[in-house]
């Protein structure tokens, strides 16, 4: 009778299996009852992963092992077998769903060590800076402040930052500083900075952060923030004002996320010069900020505020206490630039009436820097999965992972860059030739002719100009060149004639306006920073500078009076010299064949008060 029943077919099975319900109602109670069961057994579970951009969708089924109802005879055993089948296949696919891996995609959110990105800039705002930067990641800040005080005219400070941030919560600084005041200017001091979180983001309360910077003293001293004391003070400087002493600075970084609206930062510095006066600054600022109206924070209004105690060796017990407090304002126009304003009022008698801050900052690199999400968002996921032959549930852990793109070559083994660049160029001397040429005359019939400070080759404190340099890189860390460049350079000078037998005095100032050019054999080494767009470059050469060097020189016969000798000046004019220049810069590449550099440099020339410093920001051009 089953070899029988097994060749007939499926419809008239179909058919056989009603009539046999039809006539057992229950048996047909059973099997709608197990159909019922079976049919909730199959569970669709949804799990919805946020992840600041994306939703993971996830679907597991659970299945239970159906019953088996007896019903009698051959029929419920065949109808049996072939639900058992789709049961089986259920139960294994749930189990190959939840064994591959889930891998969550998104933007990179830049984040220093678990830091919200507010607290991950460096520079958190005008007056304070706060935490690192995260590694390999690079930031870029030009800043303008400008004092004005209760008396005399106001002080115009120009301050270009570049920070590096390093593995294990480290970053490294380099700053140059330049002044105007009273119409001169020129450059103050460079300085080399760096820095060191003790923990992670959140592990210590207010996230303290170790900072210490050494300032080079390049300038002359313009403007002095203590005034000498009543009845004297040092005696300038014979040959022109003093030089900026060199100087070094500790400070505390503190910064904190408050209900994950409100950012604060607060600084406590100290600040010792090595020489000079030997001015001691300590004091604090804080700044305290929240994002309003636009979206990812793209706009922050706050408040901060700095006091600052400041004294000579000969002002220790009257110190100059300075106190400002403002509104500040942080604009971001992409997601990496952002540009802060902060006009802060004095509150004491020693404050400026106003100390204006204007920066703007771009924060870049950390390409194969591991992506965060949000604080708010970064938790484990979990699936429970039920088997069903255990009947047990087993959590598996689910892992957030970042999708990492490929590494680009932004530099070549082999190739040729051009490179265009604007240039600023500032001696080590002061733009103050003697006022008075009467003066001139008399030093110079006493042997000791006083003619001023002023730079000996190019002339004045400082002149721009711009130049290329066209260079080969025959492997990927060096590369040999020529470079040449021009600068504007203006240089005093006077012309005297004084005969007794006449008598005659004629005596005027005149101005020697001259072009100073140089051409130079470099070799130039870098360094790729791998998977990044930056490349710390320094280089050497060696060559010639020409235009420069003209001088008036007096001569005199007679007594020593001004009015009782005869002089005469000799004008001569520009010389070629020998020129060796050393210098460090970064390239930060735009695109493969296009990039930008900003580096300092040092020109030495032969002679006394001949040599002098050169800043370049160009466009790189490579091929």
């Amino acid at each position: 009778m089953e070899p029988a029943a097994a060749a007939l077919p499926f419809d008239l099975w179909d058919s056989v299996l009603s009539a046999s319900l039809e006539r057992n109602p229950q048996e047909a109670r059973l099997r709608a009852a197990w159909q019922s069961e079976h049919a909730s057994s199959e569970k669709l579970s949804k799990i919805c992963l946020a992840n600041h951009y994306n939703f993971v969708m996830m679907r597991d089924t659970m299945s239970r092992t159906p019953r088996f109802v007896r019903v009698g005879g051959l029929l419920p055993l065949i109808a049996c077998a072939c639900f058992m089948f789709p049961a089986a296949n259920h139960s294994a696919l749930a189990q190959a769903v939840t064994e591959q891996p889930i891998v969550v995609t998104g933007e990179e959110v830049p984040s220093a060590y678990g830091a919200p990105p507010g607290l991950s800039r460096s520079r958190f705002s005008n007056t304070t800076q706060a935490y690192v930067l995260p590694p390999w990641a690079f930031f870029f800040g030009e800043i303008y402040e400008g004092q004005g005080f209760r008396h005399g005219p106001p002080d115009h400070l120009f301050t270009q930052e570049i920070e590096m941030g390093l593995p294990y919560r480290f970053g490294v600084a380099a700053e140059a500083k330049f002044e105007r005041f009273n119409g001169g200017g020129g450059a103050e001091t460079v300085s080399l900075e760096a820095r060191w979180a003790l923990a992670d983001w959140n592990k210590i309360p207010l996230n303290p952060t170790l900072f210490a910077e050494y300032k080079f003293g390049v300038g002359t001293i313009r403007h002095e923030e203590v005034p000498p004391p009543p009845g004297g003070g040092e005696e300038e400087e014979e040959g022109g004002p003093p030089k900026v002493p060199d100087a070094y600075e500790f400070r505390l970084l503190l910064a904190q996320e408050f209900g994950g609206r409100f950012e604060w930062a607060m600084n406590w510095f100290f600040e010792k010069e090595n020489t000079g006066d030997r001015g001691r600054e300590w004091g604090f600022s804080q700044s305290v900020m929240t994002p309003i109206f636009l979206p990812n924070e793209r706009l922050k209004v706050g408040l901060e505020m700095e006091y600052k105690n400041v004294t000579t060796k000969d002002t220790r017990g009257d110190p100059l206490n300075s106190f400002v407090i403002g509104p500040t304002v942080a604009w971001k126009p992409t997601a990496q630039t952002r540009l802060d304003i902060s006009p802060l009022f004095g509150c004491t008698d020693d404050s400026p009436i106003a100390d204006v801050f204007v920066v703007f900052s771009w924060l870049f690199g950390g390409e194969r820097a591991e992506a965060e999400a949000p604080v708010s968002t970064r938790f484990r996921y979990y699936s429970d999965v039920a088997y069903a032959r255990s009947g047990k549930d087993s959590g598996k852990e689910m892992k957030q992972v970042a999708y990492v793109p490929p590494c680009p070559q932004w530099y070549g083994d082999r190739e040729w860059n051009v490179n265009l660049w604007g240039t600023y160029a500032f001696t080590n001397t002061e733009f103050a030739p003697n006022p008075s040429l009467v003066d001139i005359v008399q030093s110079t019939s006493e042997g000791n002719p006083v003619l001023g400070t002023y730079d000996r080759y190019i002339g004045g404190d400082h002149a721009w100009g711009g130049g290329g340099d066209i260079k080969y890189f025959f492997c990927r860390y060096a590369g040999l060149g020529v470079e040449g460049f021009a600068l504007d350079a203006h240089k005093p000078g006077f012309d005297i004639f004084e005969d007794q037998a006449v008598p005659i005095f004629v005596h005027r100032r005149i101005n020697h306006n001259h072009t100073v050019g140089a051409v130079l054999g470099t070799l130039t080494l870098r360094y790729p920073i791998p998977c990044t767009r930056f490349a710390p470059y320094a280089w050497a050469g060696v060559g010639a500078i020409f235009g420069g060097g003209e001088r008036d020189t007096l001569h005199t016969q007679g007594p020593p009076d001004a009015f009782a000798v005869n002089a005469q000046t000799e004008h001569f004019g520009s010389e070629t010299k020998v020129l060796g220049q050393f210098g460090a810069g970064l390239e930060f590449r735009i695109a493969r064949h296009f990039g930008w550099t900003n580096d300092l440099s040092f020109g030495v020339i032969d002679g006394p008060k001949n040599n002098f410093g050169m800043f370049r920001s160009g466009l790189n051009f490579a091929f």
